[in-house]
């Protein structure tokens, strides 16, 4: 099946026909959604590696995640495709499971396919991936924690803050020997416990034992193990930061089988605001992010560089929120 053929079925040219599937906006509604209709009864597919010789690019926008497999990805991945699906624009996922070395690779795989432009959602290190970026043929926005090396096309937040703030939070509760759970392998987490040890030291109240993390992933059975190993580490703990939802419900869970009160005998505090965090009992305080505002505006940012437009703003700081509720007093 042709472009050629799809155009004489309508009875238009196939530069109409192009136009229509390319640039979607510069041809009327009602022709459009004849040549979708007829495209789709024909079982037409365009040829990418044919557009990409023929254009710019192929249509298609990379997003390289460490992290698609976690469900605290999906509101980025909602808001980038929110803001893409009435565009010429595809997204197409690439998932290092945090492993730098990769990192550089999937960039150089999505480049040479001559992509519309590209989305790196959460780069562990920038070290191999700059001269790459430097020399692509097409926009390349990220997102990241603010301290990393990226100044163009850049949306996300300060992870250190948002480690601090939170421990700040707890000893504002009244709570004072605060442990920190957490996988620290990936830049993001090692900035929070970074922050989370700063708020203990300014308080008086760093203890290096009272920091524990594995190198699984974050899973509520990881949250209960961890919990336990720092029970009998500092058992005199009275609160816990924990790096994910699924940890902190481990925790909870774990208190709820030890019969520790929670939040009198032990605080609780999450991160990402995921959707159970507030069905629990209690219910969990937590860090919200606002995952899906970063998704879109990073995917605006990088729709408006592709097409030679101004960006707005450079580098978006979407900030975060603390969530009191329940675990904590």
């Amino acid at each position: 099946m042709k472009l050629s053929d799809v155009a004489k079925k309508v009875g238009v040219s196939p530069i109409t026909i192009s136009r229509a599937l390319g640039n979607p906006e510069i041809v009327s509604e009602d022709l459009r959604q004849t040549i979708l209709r007829t495209v789709d009864e024909m079982g037409y597919i365009p040829n990418l590696a044919a557009r990409a010789l023929a254009g710019r690019h192929n249509g298609i926008i990379g997003v390289i995640t460490p992290a698609l497999h976690h469900h605290g990805f999906a509101g980025l991945m909602i808001g980038i495709e929110d803001c893409l699906r009435t565009t010429e624009f595809r997204v197409q996922y690439s998932n290092t499971l945090h492993h730098a070395d990769g990192e550089a690779g999937e960039l150089r795989s999505f480049l040479t396919q001559k992509p519309a432009g590209v989305i790196i959602a959460g780069a562990e290190s920038y070290h191999d991936l700059l001269s790459l970026i430097e020399n692509a043929a097409c926009p390349i926005a990220h997102i990241t924690d603010l301290s990393q090396e990226p100044e163009r096309l850049v949306v996300g937040l300060d992870h250190y803050a948002a480690g601090a703030e939170p421990t700040r939070f707890l000893l504002s509760r009244g709570y004072e020997r605060i442990g920190f759970i957490g996988r620290g392998t990936d830049i993001r987490s090692r900035r929070r416990k970074e922050g989370y040890e700063a708020a203990m030291g300014e308080a008086g109240r760093f203890d290096a034992d009272l920091a524990i993390g594995g190198n699984e992933g974050s899973s509520t059975g990881l949250g209960r193990e961890l919990f336990a190993r720092l029970l009998q580490r500092v058992p005199d703990i009275d609160a816990v930061f924990a790096q994910s939802d699924d940890l902190a419900l481990g925790v909870l869970i774990e208190c709820a089988a030890r019969g520790i009160r929670v939040p009198e005998d032990v605080g609780i505090c999450g991160f990402n605001d995921l959707e159970f965090s507030a069905f629990t009992q209690p219910t969990l305080t937590t860090v919200q992010i606002p995952r899906y505002d970063i998704g879109y505006r990073v995917a605006d940012m990088l729709r408006r560089a592709i097409r030679d437009e101004p960006p707005g703003e450079n580098k978006v700081d979407c900030g975060f929120s603390i969530i009191p509720r329940g675990s904590t007093r």
